[in-house]
């Protein structure tokens, strides 16, 4: 999905970036949440930061799993290549 948004440049000389209310809605954005923004890219990445913060649990509970059993991991690959 894409949306529009307009860019201003303010006194400060830094550049604003402003969405539309329905914008907002449809991302489940309100006024006074706290936003995560980060970059990938020439894209930018705008989410809630609770949400930001429960998709980092979710990553770190993914990567200790990774870690914890990675040999297991390592050896049932082989055994799917083998199977080939």
């Amino acid at each position: 999905m894409t949306y529009k948004a307009k860019t201003t440049i303010t006194p400060d000389n830094e550049v604003a970036v402003v969405l539309s209310p329905e914008t907002l809605k449809s991302l489940g954005i309100v006024a006074g949440d706290e936003l995560d923004i980060t970059t990938a890219g020439k894209a930018v990445i705008l989410r809630s930061l609770a949400e930001a913060e429960k998709s980092r649990k979710i990553q770190t509970a993914t990567e200790n799993v990774f870690n914890r059993w990675d040999k297991v991991f390592t050896e049932l690959a082989k055994g799917a290549d083998s199977d080939k």
